[in-house]
């Protein structure tokens, strides 16, 4: 009882204990995510479907072998990085979110700025006020290659969000398409600009690109 107190601790949002596996694996289970985020190990089993419907790839953390240089950790963390980046495409990111990849039990935060959201990845847990994402590694590295939206993923089953209930319609309303491919190549304008558009093809996000 007391290791899984330990470890519930460890996971509630704004602890300072250690959320993330690679540090220390047996410091946070993932019962202990189940506990804080109700059913959200079903995303286990939204993965797993898809994996063998071949809509997802196998998460790198589940090939197999020893990640001697810590090959696993980077592509997570451009994956990470690159999915925090897209939310300037849509819509200004107006509350600190969270993410956690649920095969190496790895933290990620976007935090608003005016500059566009700050990712911290390897965090140490959400914090007070985060809207939780729980998903697979997988399904973040899609989304940021251009190959699943964020949308789709949620529809899915393969993405929970955690959160009041308006913060979680907003937020999937305002980045369903966050991982879509580009609706157009970019276009030349009487200024020899190029626009990039994003999105949809029924409601694109464009913005100006000095050539």
């Amino acid at each position: 009882m007391a290791a899984a107190a330990a470890g519930f601790i460890a996971l509630a949002p704004g602890s300072e204990g250690s959320a993330c596996g690679y540090e220390d694996p047996q410091s946070v289970s993932r019962g202990s995510l189940n506990l804080s985020y109700p059913d959200s190990l079903h995303v286990f089993g939204a993965i797993s479907t898809e994996v063998a419907a071949r809509r997802l790839p196998l998460a790198n953390f589940n090939r197999g072998g020893v990640d001697l240089f810590g090959h696993r950790l980077r592509l997570a963390k451009t994956s990470l990085e690159q999915f925090g980046a897209m939310f300037s495409a849509y819509e200004h990111l107006r509350t600190p979110v969270a993410v956690v990849l649920i095969e190496p039990m790895l933290w990620a935060r976007f935090q608003p700025s005016t500059d566009g959201p700050r990712t911290a990845v390897h965090a140490s847990g959400p914090e007070h006020g985060d809207l939780v994402i729980v998903t697979g590694e997988a399904v973040i590295a899609e989304i940021a290659a251009g190959r699943l939206t964020f949308g789709k993923a949620y529809a899915r089953g393969v993405v929970r969000l955690y959160g009041e209930d308006a913060q979680i319609a907003a937020f999937v309303r305002n980045y369903q398409q966050v991982g879509a491919k580009l609706s157009a190549p970019p276009r030349e304008d009487s200024q020899n600009r190029r626009t990039l558009c994003l999105g949809s093809d029924v409601r694109p996000s464009c913005g100006e690109i000095e050539p």
